[in-house]
Formats: C-alpha cells, structure tokens, sequence
C-alpha cells in the first residue's frame, strides 16, 4: 500500500498483527486506516499482519520507521506508548511484549546484531484489551479509535519533518515544520 506518489518513500508505517485476534490486529487496522486516509509525499504503508521481521527490511532500506503494534505494558486498553527502537528501556526478549511467534524484543535484538539504525524507528505500542481470536476490536479500542489515527498520522507528518513523534513542535499536515513567531 503507498500513500505517497513518486518519490522514493522515507518514512516506511509498518503495520504488525493478527487480524484474526481481536485487538491484537489493531496495528494492520491502523495502518490500513492510514493508507485509506492517504499520507503525506514521502511516506507509504506496509502491511506486515504477523511478520515483525518486515522491520529488518525497513531499517535496511535507510528509511524511518513507525511501527504500529498492539503491545502490552501494563496501560489502560487503548493507552499507546511511544519507544524509538534504540531505547535502553525496552524489556529483554525474555520479557515478551507483543503477541506474535517472534516477539518485537528479539526482533530489536536481531537488528542490535545487525547494527542496523534502531534509532530510526519508534513503536507506537497500543494497549490491547481482548486477544480473543475470532473477535473483533474491543470497545475500548473503538471508543479511542480517532485518537489513534489521529495520533498515528500526526507521528507520520512528525518524521517526515524530521522530528520524534512525540516531539510537541506544531508541523503542517504535510510534514513541514510551522513556523512561529519571533515572540513565541
């Protein structure tokens, strides 16, 4: 799925999940969400469903990455965490967060062995609340479902302009920086 047209894409939404799982597919929904939306030039989506190892190929390529996954770390269902990839507080793979055959963390592992640019790529971790396979999203996702879009696309314009996505700088819905005055 792109969203952008022409250019050589920079910013790389990689959406991670079993769809078949409840909120566990909140990542592909999200990305889809995304790609349906449109995103900015420069940035597209990619569908990865139960392959975290898409990340690899991501960070490969020398683009950004913003990996969309439902994650547990002990918040409210719907709550979203923000890590860059290369953070030092992210759990052992002993310690599993997502809910896929390759946990995230021995994915992050991998790449750590392959020296490859952790500090290019930020999870946006969403607190699942019901895994059951054969169920859809759970009301609480639903009920903080705009959030996440919303929160998901302004961190896509946020590393298009170059700045973390939790950084509080106002950007344009392009991905440039907005500019303010020189009191304020």
């Amino acid at each position: 799925m792109r969203g952008d047209t022409g250019s050589e894409p920079r910013v790389s939404v990689l959406g991670v999940g079993n769809v078949l799982a409840g909120d566990d597919g909140t990542g592909v929904a999200l990305a889809v969400a995304l790609a349906e939306d449109g995103l900015p030039a420069g940035a597209f989506v990619r569908v990865a469903g139960c392959d975290p190892l898409a990340l690899l190929e991501e960070l490969e390529a020398g683009r950004e990455v913003l990996l969309l996954d439902a994650c547990r770390f002990g918040g409210r269902p719907g709550e979203v965490t923000w890590l860059r990839l290369d953070d030092p507080a992210w759990p052992d793979a002993a310690a599993p967060l997502s809910l896929h055959g390759l946990d995230l963390a021995a994915v992050f592992q991998l790449a750590k062995t392959l020296h490859l640019p952790l500090d290019r790529a930020w999870l946006m971790g969403i607190e699942p609340d019901s895994v059951a396979v054969g169920r859809g999203r759970s009301p609480a996702l639903d009920d903080a479902w705009p959030l996440l879009v919303a929160g998901a696309h302004q961190a896509v314009r946020r590393l298009l302009g170059g700045l973390a996505p939790t950084d509080p700088t106002p950007v344009l819905s392009g991905g440039a920086l907005a500019l303010q005055g020189a009191d304020g």
